[in-house]
């Protein structure tokens, strides 16, 4: 049981012979009941503080476990987020990669194709330039031949000969020009030539 300031006071000791002062006892026990009551009150008081301060201290003591769950959760979830990160940009590249070379195997393809097209096309000009070519010439000597047969013939310094030799030259003459106006311009290799410079226009 505790003692109060009041159980000091109201304490009462025998008498005896040659006791101490009942006077000063008195006094000294009312002085420490005094002593005593602002002790136990101070003693309370602390008592209090220091059960707000359990408080807060638990409070604070759960809220730095709720700091620490929190950061090792914010923790994981960065490592999780990191390795995902990781892996979609390692499939990125990957696909990338992927996408490169595909790109660069159809521009090979592409560039042999356009190789094969042009070596089929200039193959194709160098047979187009010698049909041309003869072509060309064929017209040019028809012309030169028909254009002797002219000068020689209707040349107003030639001194006209017999009407047979006359009537020869002309029947050649007339034999050339229809040959040249029955030449089949519709040929296929004057054909091609056309379609050629109708290609390139």
């Amino acid at each position: 049981m505790k003692i109060t300031s009041m159980d000091i006071n109201n304490k009462e000791f025998k008498r005896v012979m040659r006791g101490y002062s009942a006077d000063e006892v008195d006094e000294f026990l009312e002085k420490i009941a005094e002593d005593y009551e602002v002790i136990y009150k101070e003693n309370t008081t602390l008592k209090e503080k220091i059960s707000v301060f359990q408080d807060k201290l638990d409070h604070y003591t759960k809220i730095e476990s709720t700091i620490q769950s929190t950061l090792l959760l914010a923790q994981n979830a960065a490592e999780q987020a990191k390795l995902s990160a990781q892996t979609e940009a390692e499939l990125i590249i990957r696909n990338a990669n992927e996408s490169a070379k595909k790109v660069m195997d159809k521009a090979h393809s592409d560039v042999l194709t356009i190789n094969d097209e042009f070596e089929r096309t200039k193959q194709e000009f160098a047979k187009f330039r010698a049909k041309f070519r003869n072509f060309m010439i064929s017209q040019m000597e028809m012309f030169e031949a028909l254009e002797k047969d002219f000068d020689k013939n209707y040349n107003i310094s030639t001194i006209v000969e017999e009407d047979n030799a006359n009537i020869s030259n002309n029947s050649l003459n007339q034999k050339k020009i229809k040959e040249i106006e029955k030449f089949d311009y519709n040929t296929s290799e004057f054909e091609e030539i056309k379609s050629f410079f109708a290609s390139d226009n």
